[in-house]
């Protein structure tokens, strides 16, 4: 592990006050003083500087001021926000900053086990610097890893800050992840990351599609085609290659600069700048700074020691922000397969799919509530759900006995769907038992158009034609009637759990109004997905099923893991792209496992059609066979999707071909339990990921430390390459260096090698190399030898490769 050892008081001070503020003066060393905080680190404090550096009596680094940023800042100005459809676009407006802290005292109780720093700002302006006053603490925590800290800004004037700021250095090899979803990204060093929930958008950058969708809000809202740094996941969490974290405890907006070049500038996010502008330039600094939206910020922050950094830190950060529960083993056995129209075809499809030899153990119904048509481009049109929850009358007459029946006939249970809104039903076509719209919004369940002043819901659109209610969450009261609703409409039919869509569209302007105008929306916004998360786990925990069920989500926040079982990656484009297909499932998963949330997975063939002038978006048998072969390694869970116009798709029970190939990728998933379930055993016990980035064990390779989506660990013994070049039968690989495990203990590099998984062949880490990649063969490599235990856990997949080796499939 790299780590930066404790310099000197003398040259800390010294070198600080050579290049730090304006004529800085040189101090002599007995300025710095030094303080024991608690029993594991020592700070160092110059108040000439002035700046504060924290170690941990072995000499790593925990936090250090920067030399040419104030570690502690405030400014004037609320960030933009404009909202189209969960669609948010962000404009922060940092003004007014007050960049020249003094510290004025520094006191400690006699138990060492905190540290509190006060000061005032020595700006002459702007005004308000005068007036403000701040303090900065940093305690042991008996509870938690690491250390925790606090800060705020006190004034004496009419004019408190919108924004503080807290900074610390970064050497320039440090990379960082996490976050919670950040699409096509990998090493996170240099951009700018907004911690807000929205919608992710479609294309992100990739184009022609991301202009066309940003360029026309009359097609799905401004901002449709979203950017980089659109997330479904509000998760203030990060972890960095040297093993440092940070975890931020409350939930308002925050910009999380990792080294930018662009440190205190406006970031600009939004339609008329997808790219955000300004917010990645070559190369990055040296300031890793968060800026937090209100008074007073607080956390945990520390450095793993001991062991492996990226895996320490991913441990330390999910022991802070709770981990998901563990999944039912059922989960493991094999296929969720997604299907929407109505009971016969399911059935049907139900008896190929196990005909074709596919370990089926769920579908998965979206459209068991109805669903609807809404207009697409050359007269194709698009289904959408009735978002009232009941089974459709037409779809699935008999769903209370239909739902037993697959499973006693079958084997094969069944899944729904459930999101945050509610839909007037006043215009569906097959007919309702009861409107949940009219019931909330009778009774003041919805949140509230504010400009209204009549007790209306403000209203939700998501596409043409399709308004709804959005739950107001924040309203107890709300809760407990949408649980009840709940146990009622889904469980009372032995269903085993559910897509729990959405989290992400609380508007935060002045028309809407939630808890009777006693709750802030935009402090709000970010809690939403952890509050819609804890409800519904709380009502598998009330049933006693919490256990046997799964409820998977798209929405986080930064404490939601603890409250779902499975996260999945959100709606893909099916294609390839790097910012929003097939590639941007690895980013996401990868990203959110640094987060915490460990058991994730994607919608096995991705979930958005594009059908416009300038290109269509469809999908292809081999992209959908290509995509389970990754999904049966990348996943905690082996799911398919239908997609958002299924009749233009290949699906995996389109025809004999395509019912081959997914039953041999669900084979492939369900051979890989034993060896997946100990790593996620380890995920309950350590905290780290199940799928890993290669810069975990080789930290010091650029080539690895530079990986996006190319390649990832499974646990430590396996190495998946995709084969995103979906017709290709060759397939290149750069086999990263193997220089530490997850113990952290250095590997000899002449004693590791990478085994193919198909050919037994085996290579040299640290080179590139080219293997066959046929259908049903994606680049696997066994790190060699393995580990005692590990061949136990990996005889499934033996077993899988001597069957199957020979099996020919199609696409």
């Amino acid at each position: 592990m790299q780590q930066p050892l404790c310099p000197s008081a003398s040259t800390a001070a010294l070198a600080a006050a050579a290049v730090f503020g304006t004529g800085a003066p040189v101090v002599a060393a007995d300025a710095v003083k030094e303080y024991s905080l608690g029993s594991s680190y020592s700070v160092l404090v110059d108040q000439a500087v002035p700046s504060v550096e924290i170690y941990t009596h072995s000499g790593a680094e925990v936090w250090k001021s920067p030399s040419t940023h104030p570690f502690i800042s405030a400014s004037i100005g609320l960030t933009n926000f404009s909202d189209a459809s969960g669609n948010f676009e962000i404009t922060t407006n940092p003004t007014s900053q007050c960049l020249s802290p003094a510290i004025t005292s520094v006191t400690q109780p006699n138990t060492t086990s905190a540290l509190t720093l006060a000061g005032a700002f020595a700006d002459a302006a702007p005004s308000p610097c005068a007036a403000w006053t701040w303090t900065l603490t940093f305690s042991t925590n008996s509870t938690h890893p690491g250390l925790a800290f606090s800060a705020a800004i006190a004034t004496d004037s009419s004019t408190p800050p919108d924004n503080i700021h807290l900074a610390h250095s970064s050497p320039p090899h440090e990379s960082f992840y996490g976050l919670g979803e950040q699409t096509g990204l990998g090493n996170l060093r240099g951009w700018r990351v907004p911690v807000w929930t929205r919608e992710g958008g479609v294309g992100r950058g990739h184009e022609p599609v991301t202009t066309y969708l940003n360029g026309d809000a009359a097609v799905s809202g401004a901002f449709a085609g979203g950017s980089a740094l659109t997330s479904y996941t509000a998760v203030g969490s990060v972890v960095s290659g040297l093993g440092r974290w940070l975890v931020l405890a409350g939930a308002a907006f925050a910009l999380v600069d990792l080294a930018s070049n662009e440190t205190g500038s406006p970031l600009v996010d939004r339609a008329d700048a997808w790219a955000a502008v300004g917010d990645r330039t070559e190369g990055s600094g040296e300031v890793v700074e968060v800026m937090y939206e209100g008074s007073a910020v607080a956390g945990l922050l520390g450095v793993a020691e001991g062991g492996n950094a990226l895996l320490g830190a991913s441990g330390a950060v999910s022991e802070v922000t709770g981990r998901q529960p563990a999944l039912p083993d059922w989960a493991h056995d094999g296929a969720i397969l997604g299907i929407q129209g109505g009971q016969e075809k399911v059935e049907g499809i139900v008896k190929d799919a196990l005909a074709a030899g596919t370990p089926l153990v769920s579908v998965w119904l979206q459209d068991w509530s109805g669903t609807r048509l809404q207009a697409g481009a050359y007269n194709v049109s698009i289904s959408r759900l009735w978002w009232n929850w009941e089974a459709d009358a037409v779809l699935y007459p008999d769903w209370a006995e239909w739902v037993p029946h697959l499973r006693s006939e079958y084997g094969v249970r069944t899944m729904s769907y459930v999101n945050t809104f509610l839909a007037n039903v006043s215009s569906k076509t097959t007919g309702y038992t009861r409107s949940f719209y009219g019931e909330a919004a009778a009774e003041g369940r919805f949140v509230l158009n504010a400009t209204a002043d009549d007790g209306s819901p403000w209203t939700v659109t998501s596409g043409p034609g399709i308004d709804a209610g959005l739950l107001d969450l924040s309203n107890e009261t709300t809760v407990a009637w949408f649980k009840d609703l709940y146990k009622q409409q889904y469980y009372s039919v032995p269903i085993s759990g559910a897509m729990q869509d959405f989290g992400e569209y609380l508007d935060v302007d002045s028309t809407v109004s939630i808890s009777s105008g006693t709750v802030s929306p935009r402090l709000f916004h970010n809690e939403y997905p952890a509050a819609w998360a804890r409800l519904l786990r709380e009502v598998v925990e009330e049933l006693g099923i919490a256990n046997d069920t799964i409820g998977f989500h798209r929405s986080a926040a930064t404490f939601s893991a603890r409250d779902t079982n499975l996260f999945w990656v959100g709606d893909q484009n099916i294609d390839t792209s790097r910012e929003d297909g097939m590639r941007a499932a690895i980013s996401s998963a990868l990203h959110v496992g640094f987060s915490g949330f460990a058991q994730s997975h994607s919608d096995v063939g991705g979930y958005t059609n594009t059908l416009a002038t300038v290109g269509n978006i469809t999908r292809s048998a081999a992209l959908l066979g290509r995509w389970g072969e990754m999904g049966a390694f990348a996943g905690a869970a082996f799911r398919t999707h239908e997609g958002n116009i299924p009749q233009v798709n290949a699906q995996a029970y389109t025809n004999a071909s395509t019912l081959a190939y997914h039953a041999y990728n669900a084979r492939l998933f369900a051979s890989l339990k034993a060896y997946r379930k100990s790593a996620l055993d380890e995920y309950q016990q350590k905290g780290w990921p199940l799928l890993r980035h290669p810069a975990v064990y080789a930290p010091n390779d650029t080539l690895a430390v530079a990986v996006v989506d190319e390649v990832f660990w499974v646990g430590e013994a396996l190495l998946v390459a995709p084969v995103y070049d979906v017709t290709a039968k060759r397939l290149p690989v750069y086999l990263p260096r193997i220089e530490v495990g997850s113990d952290g203990a250095s590997v000899d590099q002449a004693a590791v090698q990478y085994k193919h998984l198909w050919t037994g062949e085996l290579f040299e880490p640290g080179k590139t190399v080219v293997v066959d990649a046929p259908w049903g063969k994606p680049g696997v490599f066994v790190r060699w030898p393995l580990k005692d235990g590990e061949e136990e856990l990996l005889q499934g997949l033996w077993d899988f490769v001597k069957k199957e080796n020979g099996t020919v499939l199609t696409a």
